[in-house]
């Protein structure tokens, strides 16, 4: 019953941020359907249509799922296309909060940190909430209630399989493998839970005790004979039904779609951004995309360490979203993040936790006082494009809405603009470093008195 009243007050808190940002102006490139919007249009017409081929081009023709709710609700509604993503996506990103308010759950109980920690998630400004009321026609938000649907499932699987109850294990992995195969219709690095399942055997523990001075290849020969030993049991072969249903699923899809010629590859454009993403520009992308209170998290690695390694799922997906962040495409703030949010916020309440339990918990409030500016808690998003000209004052973000939008991200963001933001959260970490420094030196000149 207490959850119940929980998720009450968070489906309020929904709203109300839905109110207060309905006045967002919708993005005025391509009449509101924006860059990839356009694509998507086209796809979520072809279904309105009825269309028995619907066709489109890659990778937007591999996420037909979003389009396909889009065209059905407009069709029950009678309301445009554009109008029906709003309610469409919105109702997507109210799963993934609600889901996500569950699956902190499982890490804390206090309801002030499990709610603030999602209030994070819906007040990003590059997150499904915000850019749904910007962008209708983004995919985002049903991609994440998928993931974290998915996402639930893992604490069971993980149980079952420590504990060998077969039929337990079978009776979570086929729901478990239904949400992962259709949530990769939505969002294609969705499948990627199929994967992180068989990490769940803790494969890396294999490699304790191996010593890296002096080096033997023999201890190396038996940690591998350790995690072979791990994998070929009947259990595991379990972990691969999730891939027998994606694949049933894309093969549906395909019978319904066609992809039109084009340029695209999933391997070009990730070689592309490897090689063309510089580290500066990356880091700041991270940044932007954690806020302030990214300087916590160096500082609370232990907490999150000894988790990371007894369940290596979460590492992998941690350690996948750093990867995606990087070669993913432009936008490094909202992939990483989208794609690192179920631990990361777990690292985060760890950080939070622990820093408000401490004499220092006044830079906690700076802290979030300057999340507020980043996640732009008080501002609308900039239209695109626009003719202002100016240069906004770069204090953890851009305050107001007069600049160009493309500042936002790191990627496209002005150079000059984007190294004081750099050189901001360097000092933000000093400062952060200091504080903490100056708290174990008062602990120590304590104990010495006594």
């Amino acid at each position: 019953m207490k959850r119940f009243y929980e998720v009450a007050v968070v489906s309020i808190v929904f709203l109300l941020i839905c109110l207060i940002y309905k006045g967002q102006p919708i993005i005025s490139l391509n009449d509101g359907f924006s860059m990839d919007g356009v694509y998507y249009k086209g796809i979520a017409e072809q279904f309105y249509q009825g269309a028995d081929q619907i066709s489109g081009e890659a990778p937007f023709i591999k996420r037909p799922g979003t389009p396909y709710l889009i065209a059905v609700y407009s069709g029950i509604s009678g309301t445009d296309l554009l109008h029906s993503a709003v309610l469409v996506n919105l109702a997507g990103m109210y799963l993934a909060t609600v889901f996500l308010f569950i699956w902190l759950g499982f890490f804390f109980r206090q309801f002030w940190l499990k709610g603030l920690l999602t209030f994070l998630f819906m007040i990003a400004w590059y997150l499904p909430l915000r850019v749904t009321l910007y962008d209708p026609m983004a995919t985002d938000a049903w991609g994440a209630a998928w993931f974290m649907a998915g996402m639930l499932f893992l604490p069971a699987i993980r149980k079952a399989f420590e504990g060998k109850k077969n039929w337990a294990l079978l009776g979570n992995l086929l729901p478990f493998s239904l949400i992962v195969a259709t949530g990769s219709l939505f969002r294609e690095s969705n499948a990627v839970l199929f994967l992180a399942l068989f990490f769940v055997v803790n494969p890396l523990k294999a490699f304790n005790g191996l010593s890296v001075k002096p080096f033997s290849f023999a201890e190396l020969g038996r940690a591998f004979q350790k995690i072979r030993k791990m994998y070929f049991v009947r259990q595991t072969w379990f972990f691969f039904i999730p891939l027998i249903f994606i694949l049933i699923a894309k093969g549906l899809a395909s019978r319904y779609t066609t992809e039109l010629p084009g340029e695209y590859s999933y391997i070009k454009t990730l070689f592309k951004w490897f090689y063309t993403k510089s580290l500066p520009e990356y880091l700041l992308g991270l940044f932007q995309a954690c806020g302030p209170l990214v300087v916590l998290l160096p500082f609370y690695w232990k907490e999150i360490r000894s988790l990371l390694w007894a369940k290596q799922e979460l590492l992998f997906l941690l350690v996948l979203a750093f990867l995606f962040g990087l070669v993913g495409g432009s936008d490094t703030e909202r992939i990483f993040f989208e794609s690192a949010f179920p631990v990361l916020l777990i690292w985060l309440g760890y950080a939070i936790q622990g820093f408000y339990a401490s004499s220092r918990r006044w830079w906690l409030y700076v802290l979030c006082l300057l999340q507020t500016i980043t996640f732009r808690l008080f501002w609308h998003l900039p239209d695109y494009p626009n003719d202002i000209r100016n240069l906004p004052i770069p204090f953890f973000g851009f305050f107001g809405e007069h600049f160009q939008y493309l500042f936002l991200y790191s990627h496209h963001g002005q150079y000059v603009l984007n190294s004081i933001l750099f050189m901001e959260y360097i000092f933000l970490f000093l400062a952060t470093w200091y504080i903490l420094s100056r708290k174990s030196e008062t602990k120590n000149r304590k104990s010495e008195l006594k």
